[in-house]
């Protein structure tokens, strides 16, 4: 099959992904061309005109987006994050990826039925155990928001019930509730409706993304790495120089390392990556790719163990911390045997079914069920 394949941007991350994921579907023996970024609609058509690929897939990117998008082909959307979209606005593609399970409920509520669950996988050419020295307990690669600012916090983003204005500044505690509660028993519009707030109407999209994305993942990661600042524990942190704006983190602040052989190097320097996310990442299959530990945070109720649907099990294949808990035991993060066996299990796990190529023939059979039942409606 001819693939064509665009990611969600040129960064840094994107382009050194690319290659592996086109990897990927070359040894599931498809003729693949694209790129880490995003192409735009008259550049795509033209292209598809050119290659004469039997799908395109992109990530994060839907078909009703695309001006003049050809009948016939097959588009697949992969979403790794809403850009401050809502539901709604994710329909179109043939077939709707999304990288957790706890998302497709949400969709199928509204009618959008052709939506599958594709997580994310590794590259065991560049993600490979090192023979080196550990010099940390653990490490954290990721980015952290500069803080909010005046003008960020002050913005009217509604009101109350008795007509006083609503501030961004004023729904950040009921974010971090919402962060931080294992059971999320309503939704955060309804959480904010409930104690007499109400939001403009349309929520523009920076403020949802500053609620859904920025607010509640920040809090969740510091939350999270804060756990693991006690105890003299030897952490080491890779990211955006925005680590430096936050005191508690600037000795920690190693720097910005955007090559993946670096970034296998410094993974491998440490017994446990420390993953805060709700579901895995794809740093977490690269992590356990290099023979490290995984320490997830546990996720809310409602995602149901995203970690064992994949087939992983909780201190047999990865570390579950159990951040809802108020006394938190951390000492299995210090058993070298344990992480040991823990690493060399996980290692084997992805291995046999977590790597691009594997994903790759899932989009195949995919695609191969899309066809048949278009087939069939004829």
């Amino acid at each position: 099959m001819k693939v064509l394949l665009y990611l969600a941007s040129d960064s840094p991350f994107y382009t050194n992904l690319y290659p592996s994921i086109k990897r990927g579907f070359e040894e599931a023996g498809c003729e693949v061309e694209g790129g880490a970024n995003l192409l735009e609609s008259k550049e795509l058509i033209k292209k598809i005109e050119d290659f004469k690929p039997d799908f395109v897939f992109e990530m994060n990117r839907v078909k009703s987006e695309i001006k003049g998008f050809q009948k016939g082909i097959i588009h697949i959307c992969w979403l790794v994050d809403f850009w401050g979209r809502i539901h709604e606005e994710l329909n179109g593609s043939d077939i709707l990826y999304v990288w957790t399970e706890n998302w497709i409920k949400d969709f199928k509520k509204i009618g959008i039925n052709s939506i599958l669950h594709l997580p994310p996988a590794t590259d065991a050419t560049i993600y490979k155990p090192l023979k080196i020295k550990k010099e940390y307990d653990f490490i954290f690669l990721g980015h952290l928001y500069a803080n909010w600012g005046e003008n960020r916090l002050n913005r009217k983003i509604g009101y109350y019930h008795d007509n006083k204005t609503l501030l961004f500044k004023d729904i950040l505690p009921y974010i971090k509730e919402l962060a931080l509660s294992k059971d999320e028993q309503s939704t955060f519009l309804e959480l904010v409706e409930n104690r007499g707030m109400i939001l403009d109407k349309p929520i523009s999209k920076e403020i949802l993304n500053d609620i859904f994305s920025r607010g509640y993942r920040q809090i969740r990661r510091e939350y999270y790495i804060n756990l693991f600042l006690k105890d003299n524990y030897k952490l080491a942190i890779y990211g955006s120089e925005n680590w430096l704006l936050h005191e508690n983190y600037k000795k920690f602040y190693k720097g910005y390392i955007d090559n993946f052989n670096d970034i296998n190097t410094a993974i491998s320097k440490s017994n446990i990556l420390l993953h805060d996310g709700n579901y895995p990442h794809f740093r977490t299959f690269d992590a356990m790719a290099t023979g490290v530990v995984v320490a997830s945070a546990q996720a809310p109720k409602s995602f149901k163990n995203p970690w064992e649907k994949l087939g992983f099990i909780n201190q047999e294949d990865y570390l579950n911390i159990n951040i809802y808990n108020a006394d938190i035991d951390l000492s299995i993060c210090l058993d070298k045997n344990k992480l040991q066996s823990i690493a060399q299990s996980a290692r084997k796990k992805v291995l046999k079914n977590h790597l691009w190529v594997h994903r790759a023939f899932q989009v195949l059979n995919d695609v191969s069920n899309y066809k048949k039942r278009i087939e069939n409606v004829k």
